[in-house]
């Protein structure tokens, strides 16, 4: 229930009473702005609802009012846009759905290349002056270390996959920032930095060195090297396999249906989880040469797990096959 508000010479204030008690609960300014609409805001005591008229006039009186939850929004967003890129990343992070792969990608790549040279910069001051700078230091960066590398035997990276990480994952933070109205654009716009195709050597693998591979595996693995070869399938997609996903009643439509990777992460507890395939391109049937069934058959008989679900190259142990093949899945050493 409310009083009989009191006439002023701009807008009105009122108490606001309880219907039970009768008691004032609040005191109630209210005007009509410039535009026409009525604006009221609620207050503990009748000198802060004087104080925030007399404001309120005062901007109109200047030509400087604009509506008071316009203003509310805009400080609102004002203050978000104070954070620094390191805050917003650490954000943007925690609310993305990521394999367990991916987000220690974005975490290495935030802690290693993108925070100790961009992130206490505030996000509304970044410019793409800024990214271009980080970039092209980074990009030497890379490129001296993997000389280093190279010229120490240790390895064949030219750094372009390290500097395709990092940008990758800066830009989709800072796009994650345009999304929710942090930034109207992102400043991440380097020419054909999200272009990158890795070098491959290809490997040709004659059926001698194949057999030879196979016969250096322990006998529950040895089927897994005449079926990789002969059908492309990745790591974790091998390790990933259940028995529902081969058809080998014919060995001439025989075929592998690829549904499942497991993790390639050598952390133990995190590589024996099983996930969807990371593309929509990765769901495929991927025929199997004839010569391959008869070993796949042996196999399924005398080493995987029983039922539609059981594992086809379980680890020893059980669960799922370590990524690199003679580990169990606490990560020790299978041989014995």
């Amino acid at each position: 229930m409310a009083r009989k508000p009191s006439r002023r010479t701009f807008g009105l204030i009122e108490e606001r009473k309880s219907p039970v008690t009768g008691a004032v609960t609040s005191i109630r300014a209210r005007y009509t702005g410039p535009d026409t609409e009525k604006h009221h805001r609620s207050f503990g005591d009748k000198m802060a609802a004087e104080a925030w008229l007399n404001a309120e006039r005062i901007l109109i009186d200047r030509g400087e009012w604009t509506p008071p939850k316009a203003r509310e929004l805009a400080a609102r967003i004002a203050e978000q846009r104070s954070i620094t890129l390191r805050e917003w990343a650490r954000r943007s992070i925690e609310g993305k759905r990521l394999r367990g792969g991916t987000r220690r990608r974005y975490d290495t790549a935030l802690e290693k290349r993108i925070l100790p040279e961009l992130g206490d910069i505030p996000l509304k001051d970044l410019t793409r002056l800024d990214v271009t700078n980080w970039y092209t230091k980074l990009d030497a960066t890379l490129a001296e270390e993997a000389r280093m590398r190279k010229w120490h035997g240790q390895g064949k990276s030219d750094g372009r996959g390290a500097l395709y990480s990092a940008y990758q994952t800066l830009s989709s933070i800072l796009n994650d920032a345009v999304e929710h109205e942090l930034l109207d654009a992102s400043p991440a716009k380097v020419k054909g930095a999200l272009r990158y195709k890795a070098l491959h050597s290809p490997i040709v693998v004659t059926p001698d060195q194949m057999w030879q591979m196979t016969e250096l595996m322990p006998d529950y693995l040895q089927a897994i090297v005449p079926l990789a070869i002969a059908t492309g399938l990745r790591n974790g997609e091998l390790r990933a396999l259940q028995r529902q996903h081969l058809d080998i009643e014919d060995p001439a439509r025989a075929k592998v249906t690829v549904r499942g990777t497991a993790a390639n992460q050598k952390i133990p507890g995190q590589y024996n989880q099983i996930g969807p395939p990371k593309t929509d391109a990765s769901y495929r049937d991927v025929a199997i040469p004839s010569f391959v069934v008869p070993i796949l058959k042996e196999h399924l008989a005398t080493f995987s797990q029983p039922g539609r679900n059981g594992l086809v190259f379980p680890a020893k142990r059980g669960k799922v096959l370590h990524v690199s093949f003679g580990q169990g899945e606490d990560g020790q050493s299978e041989a014995q």
